[in-house]
């Protein structure tokens, strides 16, 4: 019933998690960068007084007091979450309470982006959720109308489009009131089924003849072409920025080399595909290769890897990434502590250009960003 899939499989770009570091601002307007590591919550610069974070105010880099839609869902398309909740409630009459649940969980150093989008739907809440983690949760009926209305004008494009057909089935049901019925509480927890993770054991015992709903057939739309804010929001959710040092050959010294990647469930290829195309990438055909864990990884394109689980778009051309990559997030803005990361790939891309690289100097100030940047970021500068 696992319908979600791994998006790190492939064994050379997997998506960094934000776990760095985010800006926030204290009275007097004082802004500096909070870090993750900061041990119990008793320690926060800035407390956390309940599970609900709603009357707290962060910001990051890039920060907008409105997001463009197409970036809402980019960024859903990434790191979204449209489910179902079947619980036991002894208080109805069927025993049984459904309500529906869009969700967006996020580390909390990138609290802003979930504010952000909180503000640009005017729906929803904010909570904590466990130590290092937040998430923006909608699950009142009155404000999923407003979530349908946003996906159906601004539509998703990855497979998650089947999650949320399912999703508004249920919405559907739960509107005409059907829920509080047998038939329709039957109906929900057949499409249920097919939503995300699929049902609980305990739900399987409850309903052991309810009909599964066939999951809804996705096809990624390669005729239409991707909106830049969509794309800069999927970035911001499941895109990664590198470096890699390679050891020295003979004389030529230390190599250092920049990797633009997205990682994806291998069924999200049409998507990884469109993004070649979007980015004006040229094909190159390709043989198979091996890597290192000596499963065999296809390689269909210069820049796309599969494996048997995971798809990869990977830039590492120092002219695709000073000519097209940079350009696009510098006019369409990567969000969140991710945007650290992009800010240190610019650095580094200006002193390789320059051929600074091969100085020791400047390969000293390469190790330092590097030491710095994605999960070993402690600090902004």
């Amino acid at each position: 019933m696992d319908n979600r899939g791994s998006k790190s499989e492939f064994h050379n770009s997997v998506k960094e998690q934000r776990v760095d570091g985010s800006w926030c601002i204290e009275k007097y307007n004082s802004l500096h960068l909070r870090c993750t590591l900061m041990g119990f919550e008793r320690n926060y610069q800035i407390k956390i007084p309940s599970n609900q974070l709603n009357k707290l105010s962060f910001s990051t880099l890039n920060y907008k007091p409105n997001l463009n839609p197409w970036f809402v869902t980019g960024f859903t398309d990434a790191e979204g979450c449209f489910s179902i909740s079947i619980k036991p409630d002894a208080k109805l009459k069927l025993k049984w309470r459904a309500s529906p649940l869009f969700i967006i969980k996020l580390h909390i150093k990138d609290l802003a982006i979930l504010e952000e989008i909180k503000h640009t739907l005017g729906v929803g809440k904010i909570r904590k959720n466990g130590i290092n983690s937040v998430q923006y949760l909608v699950e009142t009926f009155k404000e999923f109308q407003v979530i349908v209305e946003h996906f159906n004008k601004y539509p998703l494009v990855t497979a998650k489009v089947s999650d949320f057909l399912l999703f508004k089935q249920c919405f559907e049901i739960i509107k005409q009131g059907e829920h509080l019925t047998e038939n329709g509480i039957l109906k929900l927890v057949g499409l249920k089924s097919s939503l995300n993770w699929g049902l609980s054991e305990k739900l399987k015992f409850a309903f052991p003849n309810v009909v599964l709903v066939n999951r809804p057939v996705y096809n990624f739309k390669a005729a239409l072409p991707l909106d830049p804010f969509w794309v800069a929001g999927f970035t911001s959710g499941d895109g990664s920025f590198n470096l890699t040092i390679k050891s020295p050959e003979a004389k030529k010294g230390y190599r250092v080399s920049l990797r633009f990647s997205i990682n994806l469930n291998v069924r999200e290829l049409a998507v990884i595909k469109g993004l070649v195309t979007f980015f004006n990438l040229h094909e190159t055909k390709v043989s198979k290769i091996a890597d290192v864990t000596a499963i065999e990884t296809n390689v269909i394109d210069q820049h796309i890897y599969i494996s048997e689980k995971s798809v990869t778009l990977q830039i590492t051309k120092i002219s695709d990434i000073v000519d097209t990559i940079i350009p696009f997030f510098e006019k369409y803005p990567i969000l969140g502590v991710k945007s650290l990361d992009f800010a240190d790939f610019q650095k580094v891309a200006k002193i390789v250009v320059a051929k600074e690289h091969l100085t020791p100097e400047g390969f000293k100030l390469i190790l330092e960003i590097k030491s710095n940047m994605n999960q070993s970021r402690r600090s902004a500068r």
